[in-house]
């Protein structure tokens, strides 16, 4: 089963490639067109993470809704015996389709008018740079002045997730997405604000899944 993913942020997302040059001293994950992206296996990971934080809750709460057994066997950890799997792919600013004929429209006019668009130029129309220095008694102390790129707020990311043998942990799934909210660095600082939605092929979302399990 393969499930249509959208990240939509919120504030200001900084997900570091950890690379610096001159200008910036944290850029963002961008593709050879300077097109901003969230790595799949990065992203696996928080869903992960936050799937585990739906089930101590669950525990703590006493309920019985997803299980920790379902944890362990959608993302194979402790246990390998699980058919399961769970295969991300990388989220880009447009669906598959329009993210191709992107490419192929910026490979095109760099070739063209190579040394006059560059991938800076495109990445920048998603981002913007921010600074931030420490404070010593109210005043910045010297040498702290640092900068980060950030992808602004209100850009969304298109992807898919594809559950095989395991529509059975679709309700913990659609509560971990619910649950993600905050991803990237800088989050104290009110970076990372983001939205994740879910739809299956039948036109169900992750909204749908969690009504039909508390129903």
């Amino acid at each position: 089963m393969e499930i249509t993913l959208k990240v939509e942020t919120l504030s200001p997302l900084h997900l570091g490639s950890g690379h610096a040059d001159v200008n910036v001293d944290a850029d963002v994950v961008c593709d050879a067109y300077g097109m901003p992206y969230f790595p799949a296996r990065r992203f696996k990971g928080l869903v992960y993470e936050s799937a585990l934080e739906v089930a101590e809750m669950e525990e703590r709460s006493g309920l019985a809704l997803f299980g920790t057994d379902a944890l362990a066997a959608l993302f194979h950890h402790g246990t390998d015996a699980s058919d399961a799997q769970l295969i991300f792919s990388n989220l880009y600013i447009a669906e598959a389709g329009e993210y191709r004929r992107m490419q192929a429209t910026w490979a095109y006019l760099e070739e063209m008018y190579g040394g006059l668009l560059t991938p800076e130029d495109l990445l920048e129309e998603y981002t913007s740079i921010r600074y931030q220095t420490r404070l010593e008694n109210g005043v910045a102390a010297d040498g702290s002045l640092r900068n980060l790129r950030a992808i602004d707020a209100g850009v969304t990311f298109y992807g898919t997730m594809e559950l095989l043998h395991g529509d059975a942990h679709l309700p913990l799934l659609a509560a971990a997405l619910r649950n993600l909210k905050e991803v990237g660095g800088k989050r104290s600082r009110g970076f990372g604000r983001i939205r994740c939605m879910m739809e299956l092929p039948d036109g169900r979302t992750g909204a749908d899944i969690l009504e039909e399990v508390l129903a």
